[in-house]
């Protein structure tokens, strides 16, 4: 999904920073101890990738620099905008323990739970 906030402009004029935000499509794994978000954000760089959880809400901020291009731009169909997107997950997660790392264009985000509240096998015993 895209939230466009751009204003009309001749198509040889660049703006000044992006125009656009963009939800980024994610994917989500449930892997028992822990919660899996993986993100695709292309153009981003690591430094520029904001990472909270507050209140059992993940947020993902990422600012997208302009794309330097040569010469005049005569056509520019590739949009360039920044990113954001936020989760609601609740309280059963180790805030202390998330982390994320940002590779290719993909961040992956690990969210895991708190012991209290991972899944658990119960062994059956036999009378």
């Amino acid at each position: 999904m895209v939230t466009q906030t751009q204003t009309t402009m001749p198509a040889t004029e660049q703006p000044a920073a992006p125009t656009q935000t963009y939800q980024p499509n994610v994917d989500i794994c449930d892997l028992g101890a822990e919660v899996l978000l993986v993100a695709d954000i292309p153009g981003a760089r690591a430094s520029g990738i904001d990472v909270t959880f507050e209140d059992g809400v993940l947020e993902v901020r990422a600012a997208v620099p302009l794309r330097e291009l040569p010469g005049r731009v005569v056509r520019q169909e590739y949009g360039i905008g920044n990113y954001r997107r936020s989760f609601r997950l609740g309280e059963g997660f180790d805030a202390a323990q998330i982390s994320a790392d940002y590779k290719k264009g993909v961040l992956t985000i690990h969210l895991p739970r708190l012991a209290a509240v991972r899944p658990r096998k119960v062994e059956v015993k036999t009378a």
